[in-house]
């Protein structure tokens, strides 16, 4: 039997509860808050004002690896969680046809989305001119995009984990098993041409993969190797394959 209201008004009223949960708890926002500052000034210390030299260039590919698993983590932190710790709370209440699985479901994803995008965009506004990348606000400003869609795709991965164990603690334990291998296809360990054939398709599902080479085009599209500098003029694949 399905709840006897339409699809907008639940949505409308899930959205609403998701809000005032997170307004009644603002200590898991502060400590999400803290966290990615922290993070972000631990990324400076560790890679303040690289220079964009032969010598610099390793420091940028570690640090836009570093910032692509932060971010996925942190994502994948924030989410796993979501559908265990309520579960009982969402099977009771569908049971009593007090709404449907689709508004539920896109209600969560909704109240999430803020967070979703503020989180990357502050640790993103912290650390791209400190750490000293292209200068250009055009590219800092596609830099903080990326970001967003690596959370996002990340977050996504994670509610399909979250979703599939009703067990929170066997989800926290399978998470790295199921996602640390994909960190394997970045690009940063082994270049993809010395990928086996029969691991292609694993390449191809890597969420780090298509983040991490993102941010890597996103820099070095505009540089210039002889001259050390980011100018605005575009790169052969063999020049910016020499940097992955």
């Amino acid at each position: 039997m399905k709840a006897q209201t339409g699809f907008c008004y639940q949505f409308g009223l899930l959205c609403r509860r998701n809000f005032l949960n997170l307004l009644r708890l603002p200590q898991t926002s502060y400590v999400k808050l803290l966290t990615t500052c922290l993070t972000a000034v631990f990324a400076i210390l560790l890679f303040f004002n690289t220079q964009p030299d032969k010598a610099g260039v390793q420091n940028v590919q570690g640090s836009l690896f570093f910032i692509t698993m932060n971010i996925s983590f942190n994502a994948i932190q924030n989410v796993i969680l979501i559908f265990p710790d309520e579960r009982p709370v969402f099977l009771r209440e569908v049971n009593n046809n007090m709404y449907n699985t689709s508004p539920y479901f896109w209600a969560k994803v909704i109240s999430e989305l803020p967070f979703s995008i503020m989180t990357p965009v502050i640790f993103g506004c912290i650390v791209y001119y400190a750490i000293g990348y292209n200068p250009a606000f055009g590219t800092f400003m596609v830099f903080l995009c990326i970001l967003v869609l690596i959370y996002n795709a990340s977050s996504g991965y994670s509610l399909i984990i979250s979703a599939s164990f009703s067990d929170k603690q066997l989800a926290v334990t399978l998470t790295p098993v199921l996602i640390i291998p994909f960190m394997l296809f970045a690009g940063f360990f082994v270049s993809s041409s010395n990928i086996p054939i029969f691991l292609k398709e694993f390449e191809y599902l890597s969420i780090f993969k298509y983040g991490y080479e993102s941010l890597m085009h996103n820099q070095f599209d505009e540089y210039e190797e002889g001259k050390n500098k980011y100018l605005a003029s575009d790169k052969t694949q063999e020049d910016f394959d020499m940097y992955c």
